[in-house]
């Protein structure tokens, strides 16, 4: 109830404070005077947006406050510009640019974009020492994180399920819901959706943010995804030992001797070191060391900004790894490989349902033999 009155009334003060500073003078409404009154606007959105997210609650509602002032009630000043009689044709043409396509970019971020599902394929170069002797593919579904199953998420298990992989991976974040009684209530559908993944190698599951051990483990009766949390398990693959270990969301330090990703990080031979993990801090900053113990991490958690700006990239990633990282993607950052799924669903509660410039994926990595570039 409090955060749909809270926006109620964002909208009611970003709309008086918009109308107010554009209503009628005695001089023609120009450029100017339009681009003072967005800017105005924005300083209040900026002041305003942290104080409503705190009262909400969520950091996330302030995305959705202003996400809503600029594709709903922007287009409607937009709109009573266009209707009023003073405005130079400069300023109409803004606002006609503002009153059609801020709707419809509203309508490309929150309907078209997040059911925009790509397929990824990229070829991952592992040190020759360490690869199979044949090419290993591994499935990524990242952050399928939905309060219900629906068609984007089976189209998205059946593309993974095309690679015919050796192995799938799913680094966490399965269903996002408020309780626990709701979340065990949509238990069977996500049950049902998981049920056709099947791999050779297997199918391997970590703690996300919106997962608990115990609720998540319920969603894979019946299924062949297992859980990893804090773990490894050996795996065989065309000649060469693989080492897969799946890390909790929650690290200890790395100086700590019970720090998972820290034990992980050392090698017992030539076999294949693979880290999964929600987090890419744990594939980065906890890694940061000289012991070089790992091939390849994965991981999710940042949907890839979810918001991206072309030519800068995502403002936001809730990640301390350096943003191209968090936009997704395979990386190399001191010396370690790392790769970063853009994801499959959305941020959810009081999230806005947004993506923009930045599409779900579905993705194979291909692990084969390093190139000598001698």
């Amino acid at each position: 109830m409090l955060p749909a009155l809270l926006l109620a009334l964002s909208c009611a003060l970003d709309f008086g404070v918009l109308s107010l500073l554009v209503r009628r003078g005695e001089r023609p409404l120009g450029l100017t005077r339009l681009t003072l009154a967005l800017l105005v606007a924005v300083v209040v959105a900026l002041v305003k947006m942290p104080l409503f997210a705190y009262a909400a609650g969520s950091f996330f509602f302030g995305v959705t406050l202003g996400w809503v002032t600029l594709i709903v009630v922007t287009p409607l000043v937009a709109w009573r510009v266009l209707l009023r009689g003073d405005a130079t044709h400069a300023t109409r043409a803004v606002a006609v640019v503002g009153a059609l396509g801020l709707p419809l970019l509203g309508i490309y971020g929150s309907v078209l974009e997040p059911r925009n599902l790509q397929i990824e394929r990229v070829e991952v170069p592992i040190t020759p020492a360490h690869a199979p002797a044949e090419p290993l593919r591994i499935a990524v579904l990242a952050d399928i994180q939905s309060r219900s199953v629906d068609e984007h998420l089976r189209t998205a298990v059946r593309e993974a399920m095309r690679f015919e992989p050796h192995l799938i991976v799913l680094p966490g974040d399965l269903i996002q819901l408020e309780s626990e009684e709701e979340y065990l209530a949509a238990v069977p559908q996500f049950r049902e959706l998981l049920q056709p993944l099947d791999a050779p190698l297997g199918v391997y599951f970590v703690i996300g943010n919106t997962d608990t051990d115990e609720l998540v483990a319920r969603a894979f009766e019946g299924t062949r995804v297992r859980l990893l949390v804090d773990e490894s398990i050996e795996l065989e693959f065309a000649g060469r030992r693989i080492v897969l270990g799946g890390a909790d969301i929650f690290q200890l330090s790395p100086s700590s001797p019970e720090c998972f990703v820290s034990r992980f990080d050392r090698r017992d031979a030539d076999e294949l070191r693979i880290l999964v993990s929600h987090l890419p801090d744990h594939g980065l900053t906890w890694l940061s060391g000289n012991k070089q113990g790992i091939d390849l991490a994965i991981a999710g958690h940042t949907h890839g900004g979810q918001v991206t700006i072309p030519g800068f990239g995502p403002p936001v990633t809730l990640s301390l790894v350096p943003r191209a990282v968090a936009a997704g993607g395979l990386h190399r950052v001191h010396g370690r490989q790392i790769y970063v799924s853009r994801g499959i669903g959305m941020e959810r509660g009081l999230a806005p349902p947004l993506r923009l410039f930045c599409p779900p994926e579905v993705s194979l990595l291909t692990l084969v033999p390093a190139r000598d570039e001698r």
